[in-house]
Protein backbone atom coordinates (compact mmCIF):
# COMPACT_ATOMS: atom_id res chain seq x y z
CA UNK A 1 0.00 0.00 0.00
CA UNK A 2 3.13 2.40 0.91
CA UNK A 3 4.27 1.85 -2.52
CA UNK A 4 1.54 2.52 -4.35
CA UNK A 5 0.53 5.64 -2.69
CA UNK A 6 4.46 6.86 -3.16
CA UNK A 7 4.45 5.82 -6.96
CA UNK A 8 0.79 7.43 -7.51
CA UNK A 9 1.96 10.69 -5.84
CA UNK A 10 5.01 10.93 -7.95
CA UNK A 11 3.09 9.96 -11.55
CA UNK A 12 0.34 12.30 -10.51
CA UNK A 13 3.07 15.17 -9.83
CA UNK A 14 4.65 14.45 -13.37
CA UNK A 15 1.47 15.00 -14.95
CA UNK A 16 0.99 17.89 -13.35
CA UNK A 17 4.47 19.12 -14.05
CA UNK A 18 4.20 18.09 -17.51
CA UNK A 19 1.09 20.17 -18.27
CA UNK A 20 1.74 23.07 -17.55
CA UNK A 21 6.13 23.34 -17.13
CA UNK A 22 7.53 20.23 -19.31
CA UNK A 23 5.29 20.67 -22.55
CA UNK A 24 5.48 24.15 -23.03
CA UNK A 25 9.67 24.19 -22.39
CA UNK A 26 9.87 21.28 -24.51
CA UNK A 27 7.94 23.12 -27.61
CA UNK A 28 9.50 26.37 -26.91
CA UNK A 29 12.98 24.74 -27.24
CA UNK A 30 11.58 22.87 -30.28
CA UNK A 31 10.41 26.06 -31.97
CA UNK A 32 13.24 28.12 -31.34
CA UNK A 33 15.69 25.13 -32.22
CA UNK A 34 13.85 23.75 -35.77
CA UNK A 35 10.85 26.26 -35.98
CA UNK A 36 12.84 29.00 -38.43
CA UNK A 37 14.30 25.80 -40.49
CA UNK A 38 10.08 24.76 -41.61
CA UNK A 39 9.04 26.25 -44.43
CA UNK A 40 7.04 29.69 -43.21
CA UNK A 41 4.59 31.74 -45.47
CA UNK A 42 5.97 34.57 -47.14
CA UNK A 43 5.33 37.39 -44.65
CA UNK A 44 5.48 39.82 -47.61
CA UNK A 45 2.73 38.94 -49.15
CA UNK A 46 0.38 40.93 -47.65
CA UNK A 47 -0.58 41.87 -51.18
CA UNK A 48 -2.33 38.70 -51.04
CA UNK A 49 -6.10 39.71 -50.33
CA UNK A 50 -8.50 37.04 -51.55
CA UNK A 51 -12.39 37.43 -51.27
CA UNK A 52 -13.18 36.57 -48.01
CA UNK A 53 -16.77 36.52 -46.21
CA UNK A 54 -16.56 37.03 -42.24
CA UNK A 55 -19.56 35.11 -40.77
CA UNK A 56 -21.09 36.45 -37.30
CA UNK A 57 -22.83 33.96 -35.23
CA UNK A 58 -25.00 36.34 -32.74
CA UNK A 59 -27.54 35.10 -30.19
CA UNK A 60 -29.19 37.83 -28.40
CA UNK A 61 -26.31 40.84 -29.51
CA UNK A 62 -28.70 43.36 -30.30
CA UNK A 63 -26.79 45.87 -28.23
CA UNK A 64 -23.43 45.24 -29.55
CA UNK A 65 -24.21 43.76 -33.16
CA UNK A 66 -23.99 47.29 -34.94
CA UNK A 67 -20.40 48.01 -33.85
CA UNK A 68 -19.41 44.86 -33.94
CA UNK A 69 -20.05 45.23 -37.83
CA UNK A 70 -19.24 48.10 -38.44
CA UNK A 71 -15.49 47.63 -36.72
CA UNK A 72 -15.65 44.87 -39.80
CA UNK A 73 -16.50 47.16 -42.99
CA UNK A 74 -13.53 49.82 -41.40
CA UNK A 75 -11.15 47.14 -41.97
CA UNK A 76 -8.00 48.12 -44.33
CA UNK A 77 -8.84 45.50 -46.71
CA UNK A 78 -10.14 45.91 -50.19
CA UNK A 79 -13.33 47.02 -49.65
CA UNK A 80 -14.93 44.81 -53.29
CA UNK A 81 -13.26 41.95 -51.89
CA UNK A 82 -14.93 41.99 -48.50
CA UNK A 83 -18.45 40.35 -47.26
CA UNK A 84 -20.02 40.37 -43.73
CA UNK A 85 -22.60 37.56 -42.69
CA UNK A 86 -24.48 37.16 -39.45
CA UNK A 87 -26.04 34.58 -38.29
CA UNK A 88 -29.09 35.74 -35.60
CA UNK A 89 -29.52 31.89 -34.40
CA UNK A 90 -32.82 32.60 -33.42
CA UNK A 91 -32.46 35.43 -31.01
CA UNK A 92 -35.36 36.59 -28.82
CA UNK A 93 -34.10 40.22 -29.25
CA UNK A 94 -33.62 42.81 -31.97
CA UNK A 95 -30.02 41.17 -33.26
CA UNK A 96 -31.35 41.10 -36.43
CA UNK A 97 -32.60 44.14 -36.89
CA UNK A 98 -30.03 45.72 -35.36
CA UNK A 99 -27.84 44.54 -38.30
CA UNK A 100 -29.70 45.85 -41.04
CA UNK A 101 -29.68 48.73 -39.30
CA UNK A 102 -25.53 49.11 -38.82
CA UNK A 103 -25.42 47.75 -42.40
CA UNK A 104 -27.59 50.72 -43.52
CA UNK A 105 -28.20 49.33 -47.08
CA UNK A 106 -24.51 47.99 -47.54
CA UNK A 107 -24.67 45.11 -49.73
CA UNK A 108 -21.58 44.02 -48.58
CA UNK A 109 -23.77 42.94 -45.07
CA UNK A 110 -26.32 39.74 -45.43
CA UNK A 111 -28.06 39.00 -42.23
CA UNK A 112 -29.55 35.57 -41.91
CA UNK A 113 -31.93 35.02 -38.96
CA UNK A 114 -33.23 31.56 -37.81
CA UNK A 115 -36.36 31.27 -36.73
CA UNK A 116 -35.69 28.97 -33.49
CA UNK A 117 -31.69 28.87 -31.57
CA UNK A 118 -30.55 25.87 -32.88
CA UNK A 119 -26.75 26.57 -31.54
CA UNK A 120 -23.87 27.89 -32.19
CA UNK A 121 -22.78 24.69 -34.97
CA UNK A 122 -25.89 24.36 -36.67
CA UNK A 123 -26.19 28.42 -37.42
CA UNK A 124 -22.17 28.22 -38.62
CA UNK A 125 -23.65 25.03 -40.73
CA UNK A 126 -26.27 27.33 -42.70
CA UNK A 127 -24.28 29.82 -42.69
CA UNK A 128 -21.40 28.12 -44.46
CA UNK A 129 -24.24 27.25 -47.40
CA UNK A 130 -24.27 31.26 -48.18
CA UNK A 131 -20.71 31.45 -48.52
CA UNK A 132 -19.43 31.70 -51.95
CA UNK A 133 -15.62 33.30 -51.72
CA UNK A 134 -12.42 31.18 -51.27
CA UNK A 135 -12.20 32.33 -48.19
CA UNK A 136 -13.80 32.36 -44.83
CA UNK A 137 -13.45 34.12 -41.45
CA UNK A 138 -15.61 33.43 -38.31
CA UNK A 139 -15.62 36.08 -35.77
CA UNK A 140 -17.88 36.31 -32.57
CA UNK A 141 -19.83 39.77 -31.66
CA UNK A 142 -18.10 40.74 -28.52
CA UNK A 143 -14.54 41.55 -29.89
CA UNK A 144 -13.20 44.19 -31.82
CA UNK A 145 -9.97 43.18 -34.89
CA UNK A 146 -7.16 45.60 -35.00
CA UNK A 147 -7.05 48.00 -38.17
CA UNK A 148 -4.83 45.46 -40.24
CA UNK A 149 -6.29 42.11 -38.57
CA UNK A 150 -8.33 40.87 -41.89
CA UNK A 151 -5.46 41.47 -44.39
CA UNK A 152 -2.70 39.85 -41.70
CA UNK A 153 -5.19 36.78 -40.89
CA UNK A 154 -5.60 36.17 -44.95
CA UNK A 155 -1.84 36.84 -45.99
CA UNK A 156 -0.34 33.25 -45.37
CA UNK A 157 -3.01 32.18 -47.48
CA UNK A 158 -0.54 32.95 -50.47
CA UNK A 159 0.65 29.51 -48.95
CA UNK A 160 -1.77 26.43 -50.78
CA UNK A 161 -0.45 24.03 -48.61
CA UNK A 162 -2.06 26.50 -45.55
CA UNK A 163 -5.88 25.35 -44.63
CA UNK A 164 -6.56 27.34 -41.61
CA UNK A 165 -5.28 30.62 -40.04
CA UNK A 166 -5.63 31.62 -36.64
CA UNK A 167 -5.45 35.42 -35.31
CA UNK A 168 -4.41 36.24 -31.92
CA UNK A 169 -6.52 37.16 -28.80
CA UNK A 170 -5.43 39.79 -26.62
CA UNK A 171 -7.04 40.88 -23.40
CA UNK A 172 -7.08 44.07 -22.76
CA UNK A 173 -8.17 46.25 -19.12
CA UNK A 174 -6.77 43.04 -17.30
CA UNK A 175 -5.95 44.96 -14.20
CA UNK A 176 -8.81 46.72 -13.54
CA UNK A 177 -11.05 43.52 -12.80
CA UNK A 178 -10.73 41.29 -9.86
CA UNK A 179 -7.59 39.88 -8.86
CA UNK A 180 -8.05 35.70 -10.15
CA UNK A 181 -9.29 37.54 -12.89
CA UNK A 182 -5.99 39.49 -14.01
CA UNK A 183 -4.00 35.89 -12.88
CA UNK A 184 -6.24 34.56 -15.55
CA UNK A 185 -4.29 37.05 -18.14
CA UNK A 186 -1.30 36.13 -17.30
CA UNK A 187 -2.50 32.76 -18.39
CA UNK A 188 -3.65 33.36 -21.37
CA UNK A 189 -0.37 34.98 -22.72
CA UNK A 190 0.78 31.52 -21.82
CA UNK A 191 -1.21 30.25 -23.89
CA UNK A 192 -0.65 32.29 -26.40
CA UNK A 193 3.00 31.86 -26.50
CA UNK A 194 2.30 28.08 -26.36
CA UNK A 195 -0.05 27.96 -29.71
CA UNK A 196 2.27 29.97 -31.15
CA UNK A 197 5.18 28.09 -30.67
CA UNK A 198 3.09 24.99 -31.82
CA UNK A 199 1.94 26.74 -35.12
CA UNK A 200 6.27 26.95 -35.97
CA UNK A 201 6.28 23.37 -35.58
CA UNK A 202 3.06 22.48 -37.38
CA UNK A 203 1.85 20.87 -34.36
CA UNK A 204 -1.23 23.46 -33.73
CA UNK A 205 -4.47 22.15 -33.26
CA UNK A 206 -6.69 25.01 -31.82
CA UNK A 207 -7.32 28.36 -33.15
CA UNK A 208 -9.15 31.27 -31.58
CA UNK A 209 -12.87 31.28 -31.77
CA UNK A 210 -12.71 35.60 -31.82
CA UNK A 211 -10.45 35.36 -35.23
CA UNK A 212 -9.85 32.42 -37.33
CA UNK A 213 -10.16 31.73 -40.92
CA UNK A 214 -10.27 28.72 -43.46
CA UNK A 215 -10.29 27.58 -46.89
CA UNK A 216 -14.24 27.45 -48.21
CA UNK A 217 -12.90 23.86 -49.82
CA UNK A 218 -11.52 22.78 -46.42
CA UNK A 219 -14.44 23.39 -44.13
CA UNK A 220 -16.42 20.25 -43.04
CA UNK A 221 -19.79 20.93 -41.65
CA UNK A 222 -20.35 20.68 -37.68
CA UNK A 223 -22.24 17.95 -36.21
CA UNK A 224 -25.24 19.92 -34.59
CA UNK A 225 -24.27 20.90 -30.79
CA UNK A 226 -20.89 21.15 -30.98
CA UNK A 227 -19.31 23.05 -28.34
CA UNK A 228 -15.52 23.92 -30.28
CA UNK A 229 -15.88 25.43 -33.50
CA UNK A 230 -12.68 26.23 -33.17
CA UNK A 231 -11.32 23.07 -32.69
CA UNK A 232 -13.49 20.88 -35.03
CA UNK A 233 -12.42 22.95 -37.69
CA UNK A 234 -8.64 23.14 -37.28
CA UNK A 235 -8.49 19.67 -36.97
CA UNK A 236 -10.64 18.63 -39.32
CA UNK A 237 -8.05 20.86 -41.72
CA UNK A 238 -5.32 18.92 -40.56
CA UNK A 239 -6.44 15.40 -40.86
CA UNK A 240 -6.82 16.41 -44.59
CA UNK A 241 -3.09 16.87 -44.67
CA UNK A 242 -3.14 20.84 -44.52
CA UNK A 243 -1.20 23.09 -42.20
CA UNK A 244 -2.67 25.52 -39.14
CA UNK A 245 -1.12 28.58 -39.07
CA UNK A 246 -0.99 31.19 -36.33
CA UNK A 247 -0.65 34.62 -37.87
CA UNK A 248 0.20 36.62 -34.41
CA UNK A 249 -0.27 39.98 -36.06
CA UNK A 250 -4.09 39.41 -36.66
CA UNK A 251 -5.16 40.58 -33.81
CA UNK A 252 -8.62 40.60 -32.24
CA UNK A 253 -9.05 42.67 -29.05
CA UNK A 254 -11.47 41.57 -26.08
CA UNK A 255 -12.02 42.75 -21.88
CA UNK A 256 -11.30 40.73 -19.42
CA UNK A 257 -14.31 38.93 -17.65
CA UNK A 258 -15.95 41.73 -15.48
CA UNK A 259 -16.04 38.69 -12.40
CA UNK A 260 -14.43 35.41 -11.84
CA UNK A 261 -17.46 33.61 -12.05
CA UNK A 262 -17.78 34.71 -15.34
CA UNK A 263 -14.38 33.33 -16.29
CA UNK A 264 -15.00 30.71 -14.45
CA UNK A 265 -18.10 29.77 -16.80
CA UNK A 266 -16.26 30.47 -19.89
CA UNK A 267 -13.40 28.12 -18.78
CA UNK A 268 -16.19 25.36 -18.01
CA UNK A 269 -18.04 25.54 -21.19
CA UNK A 270 -14.24 25.37 -23.13
CA UNK A 271 -13.17 22.22 -21.04
CA UNK A 272 -16.26 20.28 -21.73
CA UNK A 273 -16.17 20.99 -24.95
CA UNK A 274 -12.77 19.14 -25.28
CA UNK A 275 -14.73 15.47 -23.84
CA UNK A 276 -17.87 16.27 -26.08
CA UNK A 277 -15.09 16.37 -28.59
CA UNK A 278 -13.36 13.12 -27.89
CA UNK A 279 -16.85 11.84 -27.81
CA UNK A 280 -17.14 12.94 -31.63
CA UNK A 281 -13.78 12.35 -32.82
CA UNK A 282 -12.72 9.21 -31.20
CA UNK A 283 -9.84 9.04 -33.78
CA UNK A 284 -7.82 11.87 -31.54
CA UNK A 285 -7.13 8.88 -29.29
CA UNK A 286 -5.29 6.57 -31.91
CA UNK A 287 -1.51 8.01 -32.11
CA UNK A 288 -1.06 6.38 -35.82
CA UNK A 289 -4.33 8.30 -37.36
CA UNK A 290 -4.29 11.61 -35.46
CA UNK A 291 -1.18 13.14 -37.18
CA UNK A 292 -1.05 15.66 -33.91
CA UNK A 293 -1.62 13.49 -31.23
CA UNK A 294 1.66 13.84 -28.98
CA UNK A 295 0.44 18.04 -28.95
CA UNK A 296 -3.17 17.30 -28.26
CA UNK A 297 -2.45 14.67 -25.71
CA UNK A 298 -0.04 17.08 -24.18
CA UNK A 299 -1.88 20.02 -24.61
CA UNK A 300 -5.34 19.19 -24.26
CA UNK A 301 -6.28 15.87 -23.13
CA UNK A 302 -4.15 15.90 -19.97
CA UNK A 303 -5.08 19.22 -19.26
CA UNK A 304 -8.82 17.28 -18.50
CA UNK A 305 -6.79 15.10 -16.01
CA UNK A 306 -4.11 17.43 -14.12
CA UNK A 307 -7.66 18.00 -11.69
CA UNK A 308 -7.75 14.29 -10.82
CA UNK A 309 -3.82 14.06 -11.03
CA UNK A 310 -3.58 16.93 -8.56
CA UNK A 311 -6.89 15.40 -6.02
CA UNK A 312 -4.85 11.97 -6.52
CA UNK A 313 -1.55 13.30 -5.45
CA UNK A 314 -2.98 15.12 -2.27
CA UNK A 315 -4.62 11.53 -1.25
CA UNK A 316 -1.23 9.21 -2.07
CA UNK A 317 0.81 11.96 0.41
CA UNK A 318 -1.75 11.83 3.55
CA UNK A 319 -1.35 7.95 3.29
CA UNK A 320 2.46 7.93 2.26
CA UNK A 321 4.81 6.64 4.99
CA UNK A 322 7.85 9.30 6.00
CA UNK A 323 8.23 12.83 7.00
CA UNK A 324 9.29 14.40 3.18
CA UNK A 325 5.12 13.22 2.58
CA UNK A 326 4.17 14.83 5.48
CA UNK A 327 5.20 17.94 4.41
CA UNK A 328 4.40 17.49 1.28
CA UNK A 329 0.69 17.06 2.40
CA UNK A 330 1.05 19.71 4.67
CA UNK A 331 2.35 21.82 1.79
CA UNK A 332 -0.36 20.74 -0.61
CA UNK A 333 -2.95 21.91 2.04
CA UNK A 334 -1.72 25.14 3.02
CA UNK A 335 -1.67 25.86 -0.95
CA UNK A 336 -5.10 25.23 -1.61
CA UNK A 337 -6.10 27.23 1.66
CA UNK A 338 -3.87 30.04 0.38
CA UNK A 339 -5.60 29.64 -3.05
CA UNK A 340 -9.30 29.60 -1.75
CA UNK A 341 -8.12 33.10 0.11
CA UNK A 342 -6.89 34.28 -2.95
CA UNK A 343 -10.71 33.86 -4.64
CA UNK A 344 -12.52 34.76 -1.56
CA UNK A 345 -10.42 37.80 -0.89
CA UNK A 346 -9.03 39.03 -4.23
CA UNK A 347 -7.84 42.69 -2.56
CA UNK A 348 -6.47 41.25 0.03
CA UNK A 349 -4.68 38.71 -2.75
CA UNK A 350 -3.62 41.44 -4.80
CA UNK A 351 -1.23 42.53 -2.32
CA UNK A 352 0.13 39.05 -1.71
CA UNK A 353 2.75 37.52 -4.30
CA UNK A 354 1.55 34.81 -6.32
CA UNK A 355 -1.67 34.35 -4.24
CA UNK A 356 -3.69 35.83 -7.12
CA UNK A 357 -2.00 32.68 -9.56
CA UNK A 358 -2.74 29.77 -6.88
CA UNK A 359 -6.58 30.83 -7.03
CA UNK A 360 -6.81 31.39 -10.79
CA UNK A 361 -4.70 28.15 -10.92
CA UNK A 362 -7.33 26.47 -8.48
CA UNK A 363 -10.45 27.86 -10.71
CA UNK A 364 -9.02 26.68 -13.91
CA UNK A 365 -8.71 22.86 -12.29
CA UNK A 366 -12.08 23.27 -10.44
CA UNK A 367 -13.71 24.04 -13.93
CA UNK A 368 -11.47 20.84 -15.57
CA UNK A 369 -12.77 18.80 -12.72
CA UNK A 370 -16.27 19.75 -13.43
CA UNK A 371 -15.96 19.49 -17.19
CA UNK A 372 -16.53 16.18 -17.68
CA UNK A 373 -20.10 16.19 -15.74
CA UNK A 374 -21.01 19.02 -17.48
CA UNK A 375 -20.05 17.87 -20.88
CA UNK A 376 -22.58 14.91 -19.91
CA UNK A 377 -25.36 17.37 -19.86
CA UNK A 378 -28.70 16.10 -22.02
CA UNK A 379 -27.79 19.42 -23.86
CA UNK A 380 -24.55 20.63 -23.65
CA UNK A 381 -24.44 22.73 -26.67
CA UNK A 382 -26.90 24.96 -24.29
CA UNK A 383 -23.22 26.15 -22.43
CA UNK A 384 -22.90 28.26 -26.07
CA UNK A 385 -25.81 31.27 -25.47
CA UNK A 386 -23.43 34.31 -25.15
CA UNK A 387 -19.95 35.04 -25.88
Amino acid sequence: MSVLAILAFWACAGVVAWVYAGYPLLVALLADRFGDALEEPDPGREDFTPPITVVVAAYDEQARIGARIRDILAQDYPSDLLRVLVVSDGSSDRTAQAARDAADGDPRVEVLELPCNRGKATALNMAMERVHTPVVVFADARQRYAPHALRRLAAPFADPGIGSVSGELVIEDVAAVGTPTRAVGLYWRMERRLRADESRLEWLHGVSGAIHAVRRDCFRPLPPGTILDDMWIPLQVAFAGHRVWMARDAIAIDRASATPGEEFARKLRTLAGNWQLIARMPTLLHPRRNPLFFAWFSHKFLRLLAPWALLLALAASAVAPGPVFRVLFVLQVLGYACAALGVAMPRFAARMPLLPAAGAFVLLNLAALLSLPASLAPDASRLWRKH
